[in-house]
């Protein structure tokens, strides 16, 4: 059965511009435009290696009522490290990179991350960090390239977009956040029960950050193009389920795999900002131990995205996803540690079991008014633990997004945007009075972002 869904899913995305670093000016313009391309052939004329990268300051707000009857604000409504306030100047990426041949046939990328993050920030300490470090063998397996390394799966949309996604908004969609990039807990640590609802509490001195949808592992994946406009990819990985360099958080393997097709408009001209629109389904299975038992935790998604005519005037592109989960469903804490506020409020909690649910999905577009200037608007919604109703625990976001985007290149931007940040509670008649009070507190807090970013590259 868990060879079956693991087959489930295939292979990973035809976007020109998302991978994580190689979406400065690193990006193969001759050939097809697929992710799995992009992310793993070096260009010839980079010869043994060349150095690019991006960096991207933000100035965020955030709109805050405090929450009663403690008056603490809720990490969701705080600037990321190292700022820990409701509005602040940030680097919400810092990333030099070297890729290269090392012959015709083996590629490398190496990418650093060092902007103050949940990715760089590991129990507490800070320090820069490899984001990807991989190399590629090609045509060694017929119809099989092979990766090996820190890599991304095969997986989400939503989770391959990187800072110059193609058109789309550069906060992650909650869905994405919650369901498809997980934090890791200590493997072997004991932690105690939350009352009957079948979760664990994870105090933060045991939780470390995330691992920017990476995970160590090797890929096999290869793109066709079965004619001049019409192309097929796929990719499937086995790696380590936990985060990078952190052998305490090692926690069994993760299996992951994505298949997709693509219909070029104009065949494969434009490089990464080909025209064309792409089917996609994916699947990933782990069975990470929370004290002492292993958990089957299934992750999938369908979806498809559109673009055409990139830095155009009336230029345009959609996506749409949708994503499912099951077991270890993750309900961040709420709160910092502070005076007066229980445990559950300051911990993070995981519901085990494949009877633990979650689900969402995002819509995004974008439209060029000139070849320049491009607005972007998204919604995306998620449904966590509707399961858990009867104790009131389920939770459901919703956000609405807009932005402005100046182009000033095809790699360089200037972006202002807001989001309209909702959390509504399904079953407040199930919880009790203390309970209610505390909740609808933290919902009420919760309010819009504001950013104004820029994508530098170099």
């Amino acid at each position: 059965m868990k060879n079956k869904h693991i087959m489930a899913g295939f292979a990973r995305v035809s976007r020109s511009v998302l991978t994580l670093g190689i979406v400065i000016h690193a990006c193969p313009q001759a050939e097809a435009a697929d992710w799995f391309q992009t992310q793993t052939i070096a260009e010839p004329s980079w010869g043994a290696g060349q150095i690019m990268g991006f960096v991207e300051p933000a100035y965020s707000v955030f709109q805050n009522s405090p929450t009663q009857p403690f008056g603490y604000t809720p990490k969701a409504d705080l600037v990321s490290a190292p700022v820990n306030a409701t509005s602040g100047l940030n680097t919400q990426r810092i990333r030099p990179i070297l890729r290269g041949l090392i012959d015709p046939d083996i590629s490398y990328f190496l990418a650093i991350e060092a902007s103050p993050s949940a990715y760089t920030y590991s129990f507490g300490n800070y320090a820069p960090r490899l984001v990807d470090a991989d190399m590629t063998f090609s045509n060694y397996i017929p119809g099989a390239r092979i990766v090996v390394g820190i890599i991304r799966p095969p997986g989400s949309e939503g989770a391959s977009e990187a800072c110059l996604a193609y058109n789309f908004l550069d906060v992650t969609p909650t869905v994405i956040n919650q369901l498809a990039q997980p934090n890791f807990w200590v493997a072997d640590g004991h932690y105690a029960q939350v009352g009957n609802t079948g979760g664990y509490s994870v105090p933060g001195s045991q939780l470390s950050g995330n691992n920017g949808f990476r995970y160590p592992g090797v890929e096999a994946t290869d793109w066709f193009e079965l004619s001049p406009t019409v192309e097929v990819a796929y990719g499937v990985m086995v790696g380590d389920y936990g985060r990078q360099f952190e052998a305490q958080t090692s926690n069994g393997t993760i299996a992951s795999g994505r298949l997709q097709a693509s219909y070029l408009f104009n065949g494969n001209t434009g490089g990464i900002f080909r025209s064309d629109i792409t089917a996609f389904v994916w699947y990933q299975q782990s069975d990470p131990t929370l004290n002492g038992v292993s958990n089957t935790m299934i992750r999938d998604g369908f979806g498809a995205t559109y673009r055409q005519d990139y830095m155009k005037t009336w230029g345009r592109s959609l996506k749409a996803e949708y994503v499912y989960g099951s077991g270890n469903i993750e309900a961040p804490a709420t709160f910092q540690n502070a005076p007066g506020l229980a445990k559950n409020q300051y911990t993070t909690t995981f519901y085990t079991g494949t009877n633990n649910t979650a689900s969402g999905y995002d819509i995004s577009g974008g439209l060029f008014f000139t070849p320049h200037l491009e607005l972007t608007v998204r919604y995306d919604y998620y449904d966590r633990l509707p399961n858990m109703a009867y104790a009131g625990l389920e939770r459901q976001f919703s956000n609405i997004g807009a932005g402005l985007q100046y182009h000033f290149t095809p790699r360089t931007k200037l972006v202002i945007d807001d989001f309209d940040r909702r959390v509504y509670i399904p079953n407040k008649g199930n919880l009790s009075t203390v309970a209610y009070t505390n909740a609808t507190s933290v919902v009420d807090a919760v309010g819009n972002e504001f950013d104004i970013w820029a994508n530098i590259a170099f």
